[in-house]
């Protein structure tokens, strides 16, 4: 065997084992995070007390919170009541997922209070989850789901899906949905609405 061969050999072993190594990290194949991101006032259907909220047009009784992205948001008005008193209240907003992942969701909130500081979401049929239940109220920011890692995140195939927003408290406003396969993404402020590499 020539020295020539002895290397090649030796550095194809070199590179298989290196590849084992990533793959076995979970490194390899591992393709560049993916986010979505989608102004709730998209929604295609709306059922009350959920309420699309127009800052130029706020309707009846209804004082508008600023700097919502587009200036529209989705609420439940404070005082609208809560379940089980009130059962219906949702929104449904259609998405497009681009690629199969593990997608960690956020939603920009505006609480009122901290009886007014959750909200329940449904992709498709799976069971709903619980988003909130932290303690910033009266300014926009975004809570997250899983907040921790003993809860999964979704799984979601590419192609169409049904993200539904569950009426659970009232004093709640919702502007911006996003989904990301990221786990370290991180929002800031309002985020740009559509698919990002």
């Amino acid at each position: 065997m020539t020295a020539g061969r002895v290397i090649s050999s030796r550095m194809k072993q070199l590179v298989r084992s290196f590849l084992l190594t990533l793959a076995l990290c979970g490194w390899a194949g591992r393709l560049p995070a993916v986010t979505l991101c989608v102004e709730a006032e998209s929604a295609l259907t709306n059922e009350a007390p959920m309420t699309l909220v127009r800052a130029a047009v706020p309707g009846a009784g209804i004082k508008p919170v600023a700097e919502a992205s587009e200036a529209m948001y989705l609420e439940v008005p404070l005082g609208a009541g809560k379940p089980p008193k009130v059962k219906a209240g949702s929104a449904k907003i259609d998405l497009a997922i681009p690629v199969d992942g593990t997608y960690t969701f956020w939603l920009r909130t505006y609480w009122e209070g901290e009886c007014s500081n959750t909200i329940q979401v449904q992709i498709d049929a799976q069971p709903p989850f619980l988003v909130g239940g932290d303690a910033t109220y009266h300014v926009w920011h975004w809570v997250r789901f899983p907040v921790s890692k003993l809860t999964p995140a979704p799984k979601l195939t590419k192609g169409a899906h049904t993200v539904t927003i569950l009426h659970r408290e009232d004093g709640v406003r919702i502007d911006q949905l996003l989904l990301t396969t990221s786990p370290r993404y991180v929002p800031a402020g309002v985020e740009k609405a559509g698919v990002s590499p």
